[in-house]
C-alpha cells in the first residue's frame, strides 16, 4: 500500500510540473524557459528522492517524514523499499543499557604470550621461587574432544610456545600444584610461515579478509551499542557499511553457509546429528578451501564450545578445518572448569582473549595472505547489551590494526550474522524488522580505490542497495578470480558487490522468502477473516506435527493468544517451496515454477500454552488450490524456552523450540 502511494504522489507532482511547463512553453526568452525547466525538474528530483519514510515510536508503521543529509541521497528509486529504522526509537532505547567492561582478578595469570614466546611476570617469578613449570600442547582429538600432549619440563620466561594452545602447571619444590591454566597464543609454524603463495594476476594481488563477527547484532543494534566502535571505523576510517543487508533464513547457519559456500543448507550433504547417512562437514565446498590452495592462512574461530554454528545441531568437522582454529581452546578451557569472575578468563575478560588471538595472527604473519573468519556468541546472543562491555577493546584492536599497517594488505569487516531473536525486542515490530538487517561493514585499504575504482564506485552505490550473504560469497570469490564490474544479473542469486547490483532487485531475484524479507507490505487483517482463521488453524497443527513422533514426552499445544495478524497479496515473483521437513534450516525452494493465481501470505504473533511459548510464522494461501502451507523454515521462536525440551535434547535436537516436555507440566503445578 505504501509503495502505490508513493507512486501516486510521484505521479501528482509529475503532472504539476508539466503543467507548469506546458504554460511557460509561450514564453518568447527561451534563455528564460530553459531556466525555469532547469529549475522545475530540479526541485521535483529533490522533493520526489530527498525525502524518506521514516518510522513512528510505537514501531507500527510510517510516522513522518525526514530529510536526510545529500551524502545519503540515492537518485536511483528501488523497487525493495526498507523501513528506515530509527537509533533513538524509544520503543527500541528503552530496552538498552550499557554494562561497563569486565573486571577480572589480575593475579590469576603468571604468565602471557608476546610474539610467540611465553612471559612469566617478574612478580610471580620474584614470589615463587624454587617452582617448576610445564608446558603441554593442547592436541585435538576430533571437533568433541581434545588432550595433553607430551609435556615440555622447566620451561622458563622467553619460552617458545610450539603449539596456540597450551597448558602450564607450576608446582613448589615439594610437588604441591601451584598453578594450572589454559593459555592462546599464536605459534609460528613452518607449515604457516612458508606455505607458497600462488600468483593472482586475475584477483587482487593477494588482498587478504579478515571477518570479526557477532551473535545476533542488528545494524541498528550496533549503532546504539558500539558506538565508539562504529564512529572510528566508519566515521574516522571510512568504513562502507551495507544499510539494507537481509538474511535468506533463521539463525547462524543460515548465514554463514550461504557465505561460506554459496549454497542453502538442503543443497548441501546431510550433516545434522540424529539423521541417517549423516556426514561430518569436511567436504563441504567452504572458501577457506580455496584461499588454502592460493597461498592464504585461514581461519575459523568460535568461542562457544557447545553452541558452536556447525556443531551444536550439525556433526562438525573431523579434520581441523583452518590453519588457525580455536575449539580446542574453548574445550580445553572449560574441561579444566577454572573459578573466574564473570566474563573473565583468568586475568583477561573472555573478549580480550579472543580479539587477542585474531590479533597475534596478524602480528606473528604480517606479510602472509589471511582469509580469517572469527565470531563471537556469548557477549551479543542472549544479551544484546552485554556487548556493551566489548566497545572500547573492539575499537582498540582495529586502531592496533590500522595504525599498525597491519590493514594494508587486507579487508577488514566487522558484521552481524542476523538481529535478536529471543528477546523482548523481538516482540516489537522494530525487532521484528532488525532481526532481518544485520550489521555488515567494510574497509578497504586506501590503495584499493586508486588501483579497482569502477569496482568501488559499484560498491559504494550497493551500500543501499538490498544484498544478502550469496553476495557475501561471490564478492569473496573476486578476491582470488575477479569477475569484473558492470551491472549484476538479476537472474543470479548471489552478485558480487564489485558489481552494481540494480535498483530493481527484490526479494524474489535475491531469493529472499517472503517471511524473511524485511521490504514488503504487510496489511493488518481481522481475526474474522476467513482465510486468517484457517492460517491459524494450520498453524497449530503444523506446529503439532512437528512434535507427534515424541508425543509421550512433548505436549499438544495451543494458541492461547494472537497478538498480530498481517497479510500480503503476492504474484508469481514471489517464491515457492515445494518440500519442506521438520529440521530448523531446511526447506526446497522452487524459484522458477509458475504463479499464475498468485498467493496470499499470512504472519502471525501468537503466544501457545502449555510452556509460554511465543512464535512469528508466514503461512502461505494457495489461492488456485485453497491450500494453506507452514512450512519450518517460515517459524521464528521469538522468545526463550530454555530447559523446556531438555526431555528431546539428546534425540531431535530440531524441535527443541517447539516441544514443551509433559514432565515440566507437573513441575509448574
Amino acid at each position: 500500500m505504501a509503495s502505490h502511494l508513493n507512486i501516486a504522489v510521484y505521479m501528482r507532482r509529475v503532472n504539476r510540473s508539466l503543467s507548469v511547463l506546458k504554460r511557460l512553453s509561450v514564453l518568447q526568452n527561451r534563455t528564460a524557459f530553459l531556466l525555469t525547466v532547469f529549475s522545475c525538474v530540479w526541485c521535483l528530483v529533490f522533493i520526489t528522492f530527498g525525502y524518506t519514510v521514516t518510522y513512528s515510536a510505537s514501531g507500527q508503521g510510517p510516522a513522518r517524514y525526514k530529510s536526510e543529509s545529500t551524502e545519503s541521497i540515492v537518485l536511483t528509486p528501488q523497487t525493495c523499499v526498507h523501513p528506515q529504522l530509527l537509533i533513538d526509537d524509544p520503543v527500541m532505547v528503552k530496552f538498552l543499557q550499557h554494562h561497563p567492561p569486565a573486571v577480572c582478578n589480575v593475579t590469576r595469570n603468571w604468565m602471557y604470550v608476546l610474539n610467540g614466546t611465553i612471559r612469566i611476570f617478574r612478580q610471580v617469578a620474584a614470589k615463587n621461587r624454587g617452582i617448576s613449570c610445564d608446558y603441554y600442547p593442547v592436541l585435538r582429538l576430533g571437533d568433541g574432544n581434545i588432550t595433553w600432549g607430551p609435556p615440555t619440563r622447566n620451561i622458563t620466561s622467553g619460552f617458545k610456545i610450539t603449539s596456540d594452545f597450551f597448558r602450564v602447571t607450576c608446582k613448589a619444590r615439594r610437588g604441591r600444584l601451584m598453578y594450572d591454566r589454559v593459555h592462546a597464543g599464536v605459534a609460528l609454524t613452518q607449515d604457516r610461515s612458508e606455505r607458497p603463495e600462488v600468483p593472482l594476476d586475475e584477483g587482487f594481488g593477494g588482498l587478504g579478509v579478515a571477518i570479526l563477527g557477532f551473535d545476533s547484532m542488528s545494524r541498528m543494534s550496533w549503532l546504539r551499542r558500539l558506538p565508539k566502535t562504529r564512529a572510528y571505523f566508519h566515521d574516522v576510517l571510512g568504513a562502507i557499511e551495507l544499510e539494507h543487508h537481509n538474511i535468506v533464513g533463521d539463525g547462524t547457519t543460515a548465514v554463514m553457509l550461504p557465505m561460506l559456500t554459496g549454497k542453502y543448507e538442503w543443497e548441501l550433504p546431510e550433516c545434522r546429528r540424529n539423521f541417517p547417512n549423516a556426514t561430518t562437514m569436511d567436504d563441504f565446498p567452504f572458501l577457506w578451501h580455496n584461499f588454502k590452495k592460493a597461498g592464504y592462512l585461514t581461519s575459523w574461530s568460535n568461542a562457544a564450545p557447545f553452541t558452536a554454528p556447525f556443531n551444536y545441531r550439525m556433526h562438525g568437522f573431523e579434520h581441523q578445518p583452518t590453519d588457525f582454529y580455536t575449539r580446542p581452546f574453548y574445550l580445553a578451557a572449560h574441561n579444566l572448569t577454572q573459578k573466574d569472575e564473570p566474563f573473565c578468563l583468568g586475568s583477561q575478560s573472555q573478549s580480550q582473549v579472543w580479539l587477542n588471538y585474531f590479533r597475534d595472527i596478524f602480528v606473528m604473519y604480517k606479510e602472509k595472505r589471511k582469509f580469517l573468519l572469527h565470531f563471537l556468541v556469548e557477549m551479543s546472543h542472549d544479551d544484546n547489551n552485554l556487548i556493551t562491555m566489548m566497545d572500547d577493546d573492539i575499537k582498540r584492536l582495529v586502531h592496533f590494526l590500522y595504525t599498525g599497517g597491519y590493514l594494508n594488505n587486507t579487508v577488514l569487516i566487522l558484521m552481524g550474522d542476523h538481529g535478536a531473536r529471543y528477546s523482548e525486542v523481538r516482540s516489537t515490530w522494530s525487532g521484528k524488522m532488525e532481526e532481518r538487517l544485520p550489521y555488515m561493514s567494510f574497509l578497504f585499504p586506501k590503495w584499493f580505490e586508486s588501483k579497482f575504482p569502477e569496482a568501488m564506485k559499484n560498491f559504494r552505490a550497493n551500500r543501499k542497495r538490498l544484498t544478502t550473504p550469496f553476495d557475501m560469497h561471490e564478492t569473496f570469490r573476486d578476491f582470488l578470480r575477479f569477475g569484473g564490474t558492470g551491472s549484476g544479473d538479476l537472474d543470479q542469486r548471489g552478485i558480487s558487490l564489485f558489481k552494481e547490483i540494480p535498483s530493481n532487485r527484490t526479494c524474489s531475484h535475491a531469493r529472499i522468502a517472503p517471511h524473511w524479507c524485511s521490504c514488503l507490505s504487510w496489511e493488518a487483517v481481522s481475526p474474522a477473516d476467513p482465510g486468517a482463521t484457517k492460517a491459524v488453524q494450520t498453524t497449530i497443527q503444523t506446529i503439532n506435527y512437528f512434535t507427534s513422533g515424541y508425543r509421550s514426552r512433548c505436549a499438544l499445544l495451543s494458541i492461547t493468544n494472537v497478538t498480530s495478524l498481517t497479510k500480503l497479496q503476492t504474484n508469481r515473483d514471489v517464491l515457492k517451496f515445494t518440500q519442506a521437513d521438520s529440521d530448523g534450516g531446511i526447506s526446497r525452494l522452487d524459484f522458477n515454477s509458475s504463479n499464475e493465481s498468485g498467493y496470499v501470505l499470512y504472519q502471525l504473533t501468537f503466544g501457545t500454552s502449555p510452556g509460554g511459548g511465543e512464535f512469528e510464522v508466514t503461512v502461505t494461501n494457495d489461492v488456485l488450490r485453497q491450500r494453506f502451507s507452514l512450512n519450518e523454515t517460515d517459524i521464528s521462536r521469538i522468545n526463550k524456552f530454555g530447559n523446556n525440551s531438555a526431555c528431546i535434547l539428546k534425540e531431535a535436537k530440531q524441535i527443541r523450540q517447539y516441544c514443551y516436555c509433559k514432565n515440566n507440566i507437573h513441575h509448574d503445578t
